[in-house]
């Protein structure tokens, strides 16, 4: 905690809106960006969103397409499962984006395009919901970690 409070002082400096109180340790982080584990037409979503990751996009068409199924009835059976693409997609998207930023050292720019989304911002707005934090300021939190 005396290192996070060392870097909090760093942030407050540079402007950095923190508040030290609700971050995590970078353990649990990964545990929440942890792959989901799931069965059937839900699981086979997920291996073919890892297959895309970083190299096409991440679209329920074009996931469907890999599945060979309708993006219809692809809908219709994660429904029965109780799941939903949207969800699935950023479980896949969370896990990566904290491995891109850390493991990887890749810019917020280069893994907003990695994870297929439209623009920088969609991303930080996505990486705050999840983390609560903005990615550039969960990399100075934890880029020791790598």
């Amino acid at each position: 905690m005396i290192q996070l409070q060392r870097k909090y002082r760093l942030d407050s400096a540079s402007g950095d809106d923190f508040d030290a109180g609700h971050v995590k340790s970078y353990e649990e982080y990964l545990a929440l960006a942890e792959l989901p584990k799931v069965d059937g037409v839900a699981n086979r979503i997920v291996e073919a969103l890892v297959q895309r990751v970083g190299q096409h996009p991440l679209s329920v068409d074009d996931i469907a397409g890999d599945v060979r199924l309708t993006r219809r009835t692809l809908q219709r059976r994660l429904q029965e499962q109780n799941a939903n693409f949207a969800q699935l997609r950023d479980s896949v998207r969370y896990h990566y984006a904290i491995k891109f930023l850390i493991d990887d050292h890749m810019s917020v720019d280069s893994v907003s395009k990695a994870l297929d989304f439209s623009d920088r911002t969609s991303f930080t707005n996505a990486f705050k919901r999840w983390t609560g934090l903005s990615p550039s300021l969960f990399r100075k939190l934890f880029r020791d970690y790598a």
